[in-house]
């Protein structure tokens, strides 16, 4: 077999994906994840040592970000798993934004 029928039989059984490109992303989807959570811990942090109360915000989106990270996953890969962490992040994701709301309206 020769380099170049070896290649066309790995971009066919790969669906033309180039494997790097895709190693690439990943790696770029970890290190996105891990940076907003801790963006949003020092966010938090800051916030509970100028005002005494932590800000919700950065966390619902977060939740956010994650609940449709996981709904992505489970509609691709029809894995119950990612379904029932998606829904598990949407419970942390709603009670976060009632608790945003109710800040807004100076009722917490």
């Amino acid at each position: 077999m020769t380099k170049e029928e070896i290649l066309e039989q790995s971009r066919k059984e790969n669906n033309d994906k180039d494997v790097f490109d895709l190693e690439v992303q990943k790696t770029a989807a970890t290190a996105a994840f891990f940076s907003s959570f801790g963006l949003c811990a020092f966010v938090s942090i800051l916030s509970w040592i100028f005002t005494k109360r932590v800000s919700v915000q950065c966390w619902m989106i977060f939740f956010g970000m994650l609940t449709v990270a996981f709904c992505v996953k489970f509609f691709k890969m029809k894995k119950l798993h990612e379904l029932f962490v998606a829904l598990g992040y949407l419970a942390i994701f709603i009670l976060l934004t009632a608790v945003f709301i109710l800040q807004l309206t100076g009722r917490l």
